[in-house]
């Protein structure tokens, strides 16, 4: 068995997450307790309503604390990954589970950068769609024709076969809407984001983060990550600069699961709530064996039958 962690992004969260880690774990009740936002993250992980940490600069720093927690707890039992990687913002839990960060600075670093995405995304009115059942190069011609030097749309992630999400200035979303399904796309299921992420917009963002990166220490990785800009280990590319570009980047997320499964791995743990990734998975191969792990029950389940392999 040759396991991959992968970390949910946003849309993987949930009310109450982590709390009955917290309660239950003492070096969770430690991590927790270790973290200094500008907002009681404790707080908001366990007692504020689904709303109100879906709000990006919310969601961004509960996540990567939340699935450090859960891969703190993995570890313990004696779970260790031969690759990791994250989807959008879980790619900071990636470096967190691999060693490239330390946890508070994943932390710390993930606040800042919903912050920003949240700023960037301010003032403009913008759309995020799934596009089914139509391939990627229909869909660039069509965006590419659409798009002009103020208003565009892009594709920001390639999830799993038949399934690709646009994003953009709301106007070209809808005539892009229009026009894909007239090239042959089978449904556009608008998703509830509330900004442009993973395309040119983010650009202020990706040049906050370039100066963000210069006040922390990243390491090399103790574990592969598979990155979302490359869709595999890097080569010597330099990690700030791969994270710098990953925000206004498209996230090549099913070239990343394929290029996992052939390096053997035949198991994943998805961290997160929702089964998203577990979707995107069975898409790409049903033969895959998927957990999700995301609450003592989960992990309890996971670790029973971990013990028996």
């Amino acid at each position: 068995m040759k396991i991959g962690f992968l970390y949910g992004g946003q849309g993987s969260q949930k009310a109450g997450m982590g709390k009955d880690l917290y309660e239950n774990y003492d070096y969770i009740k430690e991590f927790y307790d270790s973290l200094n936002l500008d907002f009681d993250i404790k707080d908001y992980s366990f007692n504020k309503d689904l709303e109100t940490i879906s709000e990006t600069k919310y969601t961004q720093p509960i996540m990567v604390s939340f699935q450090i927690a859960v891969t703190r707890i993995l570890n313990n039992l004696g779970v260790k990954p031969s690759f990791v990687a994250g989807l959008s913002i879980g790619e900071y839990s990636a470096l967190a589970a691999s060693g490239v960060l330390k946890y508070i600075d994943a932390v710390e670093i993930a606040n800042i950068r919903g912050k920003s995405m949240t700023k960037a995304s301010s003032g403009i009115k913008t759309g995020m769609v799934a596009v089914m059942g139509l391939e990627k190069e229909k869909i660039e011609r069509i965006l590419e024709e659409l798009s002009d030097n103020e208003n565009k749309v892009e594709i920001a992630n390639l999830n799993c076969p038949g399934q690709i999400v646009i994003s953009g200035e709301a106007s070209k979303v809808e005539e892009a809407i229009r026009e894909l399904k007239e090239a042959g796309a089978r449904r556009a299921i608008p998703l509830n984001v509330s900004g442009p992420f993973h395309t040119s917009y983010m650009e202020p963002v990706a040049k906050e983060l370039e100066e963000v990166f210069k006040e922390y220490d990243f390491y090399d990785e103790k574990i592969s990550i598979v990155y979302n800009l490359l869709a595999s280990v890097r080569n010597g590319e330099d990690i700030k600069t791969i994270m710098t570009k990953q925000v206004k980047s498209t996230v090549k997320f099913q070239e990343s699961i394929e290029y996992m499964i052939g390096q053997g791995v035949d198991t994943f743990i998805e961290i997160g709530f929702g089964d998203v990734i577990k979707g995107f998975l069975k898409k790409i191969d049903r033969k895959l064996k998927v957990y999700s792990i995301n609450n003592i029950e989960s992990i309890k389940a996971f670790e029973k039958e971990f013990k028996n392999v």
